[in-house]
C-alpha cells in the first residue's frame, strides 16, 4: 500500500510538503495554519528541554484542518513545536480508498493457480485471490492510473458546482475551465487503463470464456456446472461446482406454493 501511495500521490502531483512551526504557550488549541497533515510530531519546549507529546494521550489531531488541541493548556513560558507533511489535494485515508476501490473492481473474480503434491501424493491445483498483495508487478501501473482515475472524479465532482465570474468591469474569471480540464485529463487516462487491459488481458474488461446452461427437460431445473480441472488435477473435495448469477426480473412475490407435487417441474 505504501509503493502505491508514493506512485498515485506522483500521478497526482500532491507530493505534500514539510513544515515545521511553533507557537507560544498559554492556549490548548492551536491551528498549524496546514491542512491534511500526516506524520505529525508534537513537542513541547520547556527552556532547553523538547519533551515529544503523545497523540490520544497529550493531544488530539484534526488532519484535515491541521488543527492540535491539547488535554491541557501549556504554561506560557512554554512553547510548542508541531512538525509534519502537508498535502495540498488528498490525505493518505482518501487515497487509501480510491486505491482499495481500485484494487477491488482490476481484480474482480480474478484469482492464481499453481499446481501442488500433497502429502498423499496426488497432484491439486492452489487457487489463491489475487490482490494487492500478490498483484503481478507489470500491473502496478495500470492499476495506478485507475487509483488516479477515482480521484480524479471526486475533484471533478468538486469542481462541477465552479461558475464563471463576469464583473461589470468586463473581467473574466473562467472557472469552468478548471472542470473541463479534469474531465479531459480524466477521459485521457481512462483510454489508458483500457489500451493496458486490452494489451494484458486484465481488469474488468478482460476477455472471459464462459459456459451456457440448460434446463433440464425432466425437471425444468438448471443443470449444476461444474469448473474444469487439469487432466492430472486431483481434489478430495471433488470438483467445485459453479453457482452463476440467475436474473429473476419477473420473479412472483407473492410465495405461493407450486401446484406441482414436491416443486417439480418448472
Amino acid at each position: 500500500m505504501s509503493v502505491m501511495l508514493a506512485r498515485v500521490r506522483g500521478a497526482l502531483g500532491d507530493l505534500g510538503e514539510r513544515f515545521r512551526v511553533t507557537f507560544p504557550g498559554g492556549q490548548d488549541e492551536y491551528e498549524t495554519g496546514y491542512q491534511r497533515i500526516t506524520e505529525v510530531v508534537v513537542s513541547k519546549v520547556s527552556g532547553s528541554v523538547v519533551m515529544d507529546l503523545a497523540e490520544g494521550t497529550d493531544y488530539t489531531l484534526e488532519p484535515v484542518d491541521g488543527i492540535v488541541t491539547l488535554t491541557t493548556a501549556l504554561e506560557t513560558t512554554d512553547t510548542l513545536m508541531v512538525a509534519g507533511k502537508a498535502f495540498s489535494l488528498f490525505t493518505d485515508e482518501e487515497i487509501t480508498g480510491y486505491i482499495t476501490d481500485a484494487v477491488r473492481r482490476h481484480t474482480h473474480e480474478r484469482e492464481t493457480s499453481q499446481r501442488v503434491r500433497d502429502d498423499h501424493g496426488f497432484i491439486r491445483i492452489e487457487r489463491t485471490p489475487i490482490t494487492l498483495a500478490n498483484l503481478p508487478e507489470i500491473e502496478l501501473e495500470p492499476l495506478t492510473v485507475l487509483a488516479t482515475i477515482e480521484a480524479l472524479w471526486d475533484m471533478t465532482t468538486d469542481a462541477s458546482s465552479d461558475v464563471d465570474v463576469w464583473t461589470a468591469e468586463g473581467t473574466h474569471l473562467s472557472r469552468g475551465q478548471r472542470f473541463q480540464q479534469l474531465t479531459a485529463q480524466r477521459e485521457a487516462l481512462q483510454a489508458r487503463y483500457e489500451d493496458f487491459c486490452r494489451q494484458l488481458n486484465i481488469g474488468m474488461n478482460r476477455i472471459e470464456v464462459g459456459t451456457l446452461r440448460r434446463v433440464s427437460y425432466l425437471t425444468g431445473r438448471l443443470v449444476p456446472v461444474f469448473a474444469p480441472r487439469e487432466y492430472d488435477e486431483y481434489s478430495p473435495k471433488g470438483p467445485r461446482r459453479l453457482l452463476p448469477p440467475v436474473d429473476a426480473p419477473n420473479e412472483d412475490p407473492s410465495e405461493l406454493p407450486s401446484p406441482n407435487w414436491g416443486g417439480w417441474g418448472p
